[in-house]
């Protein structure tokens, strides 16, 4: 399938600015030139002006910053402005001859047709430059600079030819500024295919920075907000107003039962999820401990996804940081239901980084009819198996909204692995919106 962020004519908007600064400063020179002596001082100043001006446009150029694209949007209607004032004045010139003769008048021609929108023309091309090269990879934006060039020698060769001929100058202007019309709109539905990357929050980790991303595709209307850590994808949620359901929400609203003498739950590895919070809130009986690897996963789920988890204890939540195995060891407390994020081992192998030590005591920590869960992502083969004797099931489900585009290493399913001591327990068809299926694993 073809990336859709690789827009055809992504090409073609700074070839027409090149066109156009071929244009003008043809036009400028043609104009200058023609209307006073001193062919080299003449030809020196106006040489200088524009390329100081389409210079120092293009140091103007913003850096990579969230409104980064809206800052294009507007230096482009800035450049339209200015060919307009452009079109104009060399309008006023062709009518008025008496204009050219005049100090005045070659400053005024030399700001209105050269300086004006060079630097303009300089402030979109740095701006786009930007824009191509903060791309997420697999979005190849084109040269900007190796389009404006090849724009600009035809834009010069076009003017070269027409000017003395058939065109007064402020047409040609005013094809430029249908050009740069219509370049918007092209470019417009360049950016709309370009994926918006906001990093909100960064933490250093030693398997990677942890952070926090908002990821928007205006071209799919779809956006997302990722906690990641180095590459790995710990937690996200769509930024629409539905919001999908979380696989551990799904596992506690099937399985946990309130009434139960035992109410206590080891979320392992569930320092992203804002589960644990709610559970505490709705039931006043629920007892929670949260085994966590890394601290800014922590932080940053607490401060952008509103888990409402710190490191320390309080009398029905307990939240610890550090080594999951030995977090593990330390507690010889039995559980209802133990609930394993697939998700949090990504960044150190998988699963398959849970020694036999650590996968001995989970099941020896789970109450006769308690249920332990893995989840989201499907483990790899042969990184976990129930002890003999044990019943399981297997959940999938589809997810629906389309992350793919939003560059994030997401798979497009995801696993509910759960499993019990109680060896002839009955498994319902459905966990939340996960289906359960039968004859594959995980």
């Amino acid at each position: 399938m073809t990336n859709p962020r690789n827009h055809p004519l992504r090409w073609l908007p700074p070839f027409i600015l090149g066109v156009c600064a071929a244009t003008t400063a043809e036009v400028a020179a043609g104009l200058l030139l023609y209307a006073g002596p001193g062919l080299m001082r003449s030809l020196t100043t106006i040489i200088s002006v524009e390329a100081l001006s389409l210079g120092l446009g293009v140091m103007t150029a913003p850096g990579p910053r969230p409104d980064l694209v809206e800052s294009l949007r507007r230096r482009w209607l800035f450049c339209l402005l200015s060919f307009m004032a452009a079109t104009l004045f060399s309008a006023f010139w062709s009518v008025v001859q008496a204009v050219g003769g005049s100090a005045l008048g070659q400053g005024m021609g030399l700001a209105f047709l050269a300086g004006l929108p060079m630097y303009a023309l300089g402030g979109v091309l740095g701006a786009m430059s930007t824009v191509a090269a903060t791309a997420e990879p697999g979005d190849r934006s084109g040269s900007v600079g190796g389009a404006a060039l090849l724009g600009g020698a035809l834009g010069f060769a076009a003017t070269g030819a027409s000017l003395p001929q058939v065109f007064t100058p402020a047409s040609l202007l005013l094809v430029c500024l249908v050009l740069l019309s219509a370049g918007g709109l092209v470019y417009g539905s360049v950016l709309d295919t370009r994926l918006r990357v906001h990093v909100r929050a960064r933490r250093p980790s030693p398997l990677g920075d942890v952070r926090v991303e908002d990821r928007h595709l205006l071209s799919r209307d779809t956006a997302a907000r990722a906690l990641l850590e180095g590459d790995f994808v710990r937690s996200w949620v769509t930024l629409a107003d539905e919001q999908r359901g979380f696989w551990d929400e799904a596992v506690c609203d099937t399985f946990r039962d309130p009434t139960s003498a035992s109410a206590r739950l080891l979320f392992f590895g569930g320092g992203a999820s804002s589960h644990p919070r709610t559970l505490v809130r709705e039931d006043a009986t629920v007892r929670i401990e949260v085994a966590e690897r890394s601290g800014a996963v922590l932080e940053l789920g607490r401060e952008h996804l509103d888990t409402g988890l710190r490191d320390d204890a309080d009398e029905r939540l307990e939240v610890s940081v550090g080594n999951l195995d030995d977090a593990l060891g330390r507690s010889d407390a039995r559980y209802a239901m133990v609930l394993v994020d697939t998700a949090a081992f990504g960044p150190v192998g998988g699963v398959a980084s849970l020694g036999a030590r650590a996968r001995s005591l989970i099941f020896q920590s789970l109450d006769p009819g308690g249920v332990l869960a893995l989840g989201p992502l499907r483990p790899d083969a042969g990184a976990w198996t129930f002890p003999e004797g044990w019943s399981d099931a297997r959940y999938r489900r589809d997810i629906s909204v389309d992350v793919g585009s939003l560059g994030m290493r997401v798979p497009s399913v995801e696993w509910v692995w759960v499993g019990s001591p109680d060896a002839g327990r009955a498994w319902p068809a459905r966990v939340g919106s996960f289906e359960r299926v039968a004859g594959e694993a995980p």
